[in-house]
Protein backbone atom coordinates (compact mmCIF):
# COMPACT_ATOMS: atom_id res chain seq x y z
CA UNK A 1 0.00 0.00 0.00
CA UNK A 2 2.62 2.63 1.05
CA UNK A 3 4.34 1.28 -1.86
CA UNK A 4 1.63 2.13 -4.31
CA UNK A 5 1.50 6.02 -2.35
CA UNK A 6 5.48 6.64 -3.22
CA UNK A 7 4.80 5.70 -6.45
CA UNK A 8 1.86 7.76 -6.82
CA UNK A 9 3.48 10.75 -5.16
CA UNK A 10 6.75 10.04 -7.77
CA UNK A 11 4.18 9.95 -11.18
CA UNK A 12 2.14 13.37 -9.47
CA UNK A 13 5.49 14.97 -9.31
CA UNK A 14 6.43 14.29 -12.56
CA UNK A 15 3.01 15.41 -14.07
CA UNK A 16 3.31 18.57 -12.36
CA UNK A 17 7.46 19.28 -13.23
CA UNK A 18 6.43 18.76 -17.23
CA UNK A 19 2.97 21.07 -16.54
CA UNK A 20 5.55 23.34 -15.72
CA UNK A 21 8.26 22.86 -18.11
CA UNK A 22 5.26 23.10 -20.75
CA UNK A 23 4.34 26.22 -19.00
CA UNK A 24 8.09 27.80 -19.16
CA UNK A 25 8.20 27.31 -23.03
CA UNK A 26 4.82 28.28 -23.68
CA UNK A 27 5.99 31.51 -21.50
CA UNK A 28 9.08 31.74 -23.62
CA UNK A 29 7.55 31.80 -26.80
CA UNK A 30 6.21 35.40 -27.46
CA UNK A 31 9.88 36.27 -26.50
CA UNK A 32 10.94 35.73 -30.16
CA UNK A 33 12.25 38.47 -32.73
CA UNK A 34 8.93 40.81 -33.46
CA UNK A 35 9.78 40.37 -37.60
CA UNK A 36 9.48 36.62 -37.01
CA UNK A 37 6.32 37.22 -35.38
CA UNK A 38 4.62 39.62 -37.39
CA UNK A 39 1.99 38.50 -40.19
CA UNK A 40 2.61 38.36 -44.13
CA UNK A 41 0.99 41.18 -46.18
CA UNK A 42 -2.42 39.44 -48.15
CA UNK A 43 -1.16 38.64 -51.50
CA UNK A 44 -2.43 40.87 -54.33
CA UNK A 45 -1.94 38.72 -57.37
CA UNK A 46 -1.83 39.23 -61.69
CA UNK A 47 -1.56 36.98 -64.06
CA UNK A 48 0.82 37.65 -67.35
CA UNK A 49 0.87 35.23 -70.37
CA UNK A 50 4.38 35.73 -70.83
CA UNK A 51 4.19 32.61 -73.98
CA UNK A 52 2.00 34.99 -75.72
CA UNK A 53 3.79 38.05 -75.45
CA UNK A 54 7.27 36.72 -76.80
CA UNK A 55 4.89 35.37 -79.89
CA UNK A 56 3.07 38.39 -80.46
CA UNK A 57 4.64 41.43 -79.96
CA UNK A 58 6.13 43.93 -81.84
CA UNK A 59 9.67 43.24 -80.82
CA UNK A 60 9.06 39.04 -80.68
CA UNK A 61 7.93 39.84 -84.45
CA UNK A 62 11.31 41.43 -85.31
CA UNK A 63 13.38 38.98 -83.89
CA UNK A 64 11.42 35.96 -86.02
CA UNK A 65 11.75 37.75 -89.56
CA UNK A 66 15.50 38.43 -88.47
CA UNK A 67 16.21 35.08 -87.68
CA UNK A 68 14.24 33.70 -90.94
CA UNK A 69 16.42 35.92 -92.85
CA UNK A 70 19.45 34.72 -91.46
CA UNK A 71 18.37 30.87 -91.77
CA UNK A 72 17.52 31.35 -95.45
CA UNK A 73 21.24 32.46 -95.92
CA UNK A 74 22.50 29.53 -93.99
CA UNK A 75 20.41 27.03 -95.28
CA UNK A 76 21.35 28.36 -99.31
CA UNK A 77 24.89 28.17 -98.25
CA UNK A 78 24.57 24.53 -96.55
CA UNK A 79 22.48 23.67 -100.18
CA UNK A 80 25.22 25.17 -102.10
CA UNK A 81 28.02 23.23 -100.11
CA UNK A 82 26.32 20.25 -100.30
CA UNK A 83 25.65 20.08 -103.82
CA UNK A 84 29.55 20.30 -104.48
CA UNK A 85 30.04 17.74 -102.30
CA UNK A 86 27.95 15.33 -104.17
CA UNK A 87 29.31 16.20 -107.43
CA UNK A 88 32.94 15.26 -106.09
CA UNK A 89 31.25 11.87 -104.40
CA UNK A 90 29.70 10.85 -108.14
CA UNK A 91 33.38 11.94 -110.19
CA UNK A 92 35.30 9.91 -106.98
CA UNK A 93 32.81 6.73 -107.42
CA UNK A 94 34.09 7.27 -111.89
CA UNK A 95 37.26 7.45 -110.59
CA UNK A 96 37.04 4.17 -108.73
CA UNK A 97 38.31 1.46 -111.73
CA UNK A 98 40.91 4.19 -113.01
CA UNK A 99 43.01 5.39 -109.43
CA UNK A 100 45.13 3.20 -108.06
CA UNK A 101 44.30 2.10 -104.60
CA UNK A 102 46.62 4.52 -102.76
CA UNK A 103 45.27 7.54 -104.68
CA UNK A 104 41.43 6.16 -104.35
CA UNK A 105 42.28 6.19 -100.80
CA UNK A 106 43.73 9.50 -100.23
CA UNK A 107 40.36 10.76 -102.47
CA UNK A 108 38.15 9.11 -100.16
CA UNK A 109 39.76 10.49 -97.05
CA UNK A 110 39.54 14.27 -98.32
CA UNK A 111 36.08 13.42 -99.03
CA UNK A 112 35.29 12.53 -96.07
CA UNK A 113 36.64 15.18 -94.17
CA UNK A 114 34.97 17.65 -96.00
CA UNK A 115 31.73 16.01 -95.41
CA UNK A 116 32.46 15.98 -91.67
CA UNK A 117 33.49 19.50 -92.09
CA UNK A 118 30.11 20.55 -93.56
CA UNK A 119 28.30 18.80 -90.66
CA UNK A 120 30.25 20.38 -88.31
CA UNK A 121 29.71 23.92 -89.96
CA UNK A 122 25.77 22.92 -90.31
CA UNK A 123 25.60 22.32 -86.23
CA UNK A 124 28.06 25.44 -85.73
CA UNK A 125 25.44 27.31 -87.76
CA UNK A 126 22.58 26.07 -85.90
CA UNK A 127 24.02 26.78 -82.50
CA UNK A 128 24.55 30.54 -83.78
CA UNK A 129 20.84 30.77 -84.39
CA UNK A 130 19.61 29.17 -81.05
CA UNK A 131 22.36 31.44 -79.21
CA UNK A 132 21.10 34.57 -81.13
CA UNK A 133 17.31 34.19 -80.40
CA UNK A 134 17.96 33.85 -76.93
CA UNK A 135 20.31 36.85 -76.71
CA UNK A 136 17.46 38.87 -78.32
CA UNK A 137 14.54 37.08 -76.00
CA UNK A 138 16.60 38.27 -73.64
CA UNK A 139 16.05 42.20 -74.17
CA UNK A 140 12.85 41.39 -74.44
CA UNK A 141 12.31 39.68 -71.22
CA UNK A 142 14.14 42.48 -69.42
CA UNK A 143 11.74 44.73 -70.80
CA UNK A 144 9.26 42.83 -69.80
CA UNK A 145 10.24 42.77 -66.60
CA UNK A 146 10.88 46.42 -65.95
CA UNK A 147 7.31 47.03 -67.37
CA UNK A 148 5.61 44.28 -64.95
CA UNK A 149 7.71 46.04 -61.69
CA UNK A 150 6.10 50.16 -63.17
CA UNK A 151 2.60 48.17 -62.85
CA UNK A 152 2.77 46.33 -59.44
CA UNK A 153 4.09 49.96 -58.34
CA UNK A 154 1.00 51.40 -59.78
CA UNK A 155 -1.37 48.98 -59.27
CA UNK A 156 -0.20 47.69 -55.84
CA UNK A 157 0.30 43.93 -56.60
CA UNK A 158 3.22 41.68 -54.75
CA UNK A 159 2.46 38.81 -56.93
CA UNK A 160 2.99 37.85 -60.44
CA UNK A 161 2.30 34.11 -61.70
CA UNK A 162 2.81 33.08 -65.35
CA UNK A 163 -0.75 32.08 -67.11
CA UNK A 164 0.74 28.93 -67.97
CA UNK A 165 1.21 27.79 -64.42
CA UNK A 166 -2.51 28.89 -63.13
CA UNK A 167 -5.05 26.59 -63.29
CA UNK A 168 -7.96 28.61 -62.91
CA UNK A 169 -7.92 32.85 -62.72
CA UNK A 170 -10.24 35.28 -63.05
CA UNK A 171 -9.79 38.03 -65.94
CA UNK A 172 -9.88 40.74 -64.20
CA UNK A 173 -6.13 40.37 -63.09
CA UNK A 174 -4.78 39.09 -66.46
CA UNK A 175 -2.63 42.07 -67.42
CA UNK A 176 -1.37 40.55 -70.16
CA UNK A 177 -2.67 43.09 -72.71
CA UNK A 178 -1.61 46.15 -70.78
CA UNK A 179 1.37 44.56 -70.30
CA UNK A 180 1.84 43.79 -74.41
CA UNK A 181 0.80 47.07 -75.27
CA UNK A 182 3.33 49.03 -73.04
CA UNK A 183 5.78 46.75 -74.10
CA UNK A 184 5.17 47.47 -78.04
CA UNK A 185 5.50 51.03 -77.61
CA UNK A 186 8.79 50.92 -75.50
CA UNK A 187 10.32 47.98 -77.51
CA UNK A 188 8.86 47.91 -81.22
CA UNK A 189 12.01 45.67 -82.29
CA UNK A 190 15.03 44.34 -81.09
CA UNK A 191 18.64 43.89 -83.20
CA UNK A 192 19.04 39.85 -82.88
CA UNK A 193 22.88 40.30 -82.75
CA UNK A 194 25.61 38.43 -84.59
CA UNK A 195 27.14 35.73 -82.76
CA UNK A 196 31.30 34.98 -83.63
CA UNK A 197 31.80 31.08 -84.79
CA UNK A 198 34.09 29.24 -82.80
CA UNK A 199 35.60 27.47 -85.98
Amino acid sequence: MRSRRVRGGIERRTTILGSAALLAVATLRPARSPAVAQPLPPAVAAVVDHQRILRESKAAKSIQQQLEVRRKLYLDQLAKEEQRLNEVGKELARQRGVLSAEAFAQKRKEYEEAVQALQRASNERRRQLDEALAAANNVVRQALKEIVDELAESRGFNLVLPASGVLLYSPKIDITDEVLARLDRKLPTVKVPEIASNE
